[in-house]
């Protein structure tokens, strides 16, 4: 069942006011943003979004990127790439903003309890699903084996390199560059060239976020690999605007709205081509 705020949420256009009380670098263009809630809560499953809304700028769709134990903050990693996330890079803790949500379908948890879990990320992908890894190191007891295969381009591309410390402690993490400089000791290349050195198959159910193409190409690899596209899920961020299916930007092969029909899809109930839209 999808969580919902709470505290007379009943509005969807309306945004709540929230503060920024931190901003973490994560890369030279990644910034995690910690919002503070005031008198209400955000009750929230992981793959849910909130619409950041930015006074005199505009609002855009941002994955949750937090526990959802922690009801009085959330956590927004966001990269700059356009007017909006350049606005967001120059903000302080102190200054206010205001979100509408939780919005979108998550992650069916109950249908990953007692499985093998393994996330994919790739580049900012990492920040949709980092709620989820999140739940599994929280959770840790509800599955089998938890693995994050982590790929980004460049050394000064990955986010969240102190998390990625503390997670090795409850989960394997795996991490490869495909431009590695020469002093890098990890793998290197694209994920899917490290998929057939995991234990997948039966058993196994995977999430998975990053550009289009890339969630393209690993979730054809993961079938060939012999996980079933009914165990596979994407989180197709990237594609919304509104954020309530009224502008009709986020419609994606098939008639679905990414953001009240998805974020989160399961690959068998859309196309791969879909996904690579």
């Amino acid at each position: 069942m999808m969580a919902k705020a709470v505290a007379g949420d009943v509005n969807p256009y309306i945004p709540k006011p929230v503060t920024i009380i931190t901003v973490k670098n994560e890369s030279l263009e990644t910034k995690t943003l910690r919002l503070k809630l005031y008198n209400w809560r955000l009750s929230f499953v992981p793959g849910q979004f909130v619409q950041l809304l930015l006074p005199g700028v505009g609002e855009a769709p941002f994955c949750i990127a937090s526990s959802q134990l922690d009801q009085k903050h959330i956590d927004l990693t966001i990269i700059r790439r356009g007017i909006l996330t350049t606005s967001v890079h120059y903000l302080r803790p102190g200054d206010a903003v205001g979100i509408r949500g939780p919005l979108g379908k998550p992650f069916p948890l109950d249908a990953f309890v007692g499985k093998d879990l393994l996330i994919v990320a790739t580049g900012i992908g990492i920040a949709a699903l980092k709620s989820l890894i999140i739940y599994a190191i929280e959770n840790r007891k509800k599955f089998n084996d938890v693995t994050l295969l982590y790929g980004a381009r460049f050394l000064e591309d990955i986010v969240y390199r102190d998390e990625l410390k503390e997670w090795e402690k409850s989960i394997n993490v795996v991490i490869t560059l495909s431009k590695a400089p020469p002093e890098w000791r990890g793998l290197r290349g694209r994920v899917t060239d490290h998929l057939g050195s995991l234990r997948l198959g039966k058993g196994t159910v995977a999430a998975v976020c990053g550009s289009p193409a890339v969630m393209s190409s690993i979730a054809d690899a993961l079938v060939k690999h012999g996980i079933s596209s009914g165990d596979i899920y994407v989180s197709l961020e990237r594609h919304m605007k509104c954020g309530i299916g009224k502008c009709a930007r986020c419609i994606i092969p098939g008639g679905k709205h990414v953001c009240i029909d998805g974020p989160v899809f399961r690959v068998a109930d859309i196309s791969i081509g879909a996904i690579g839209e």
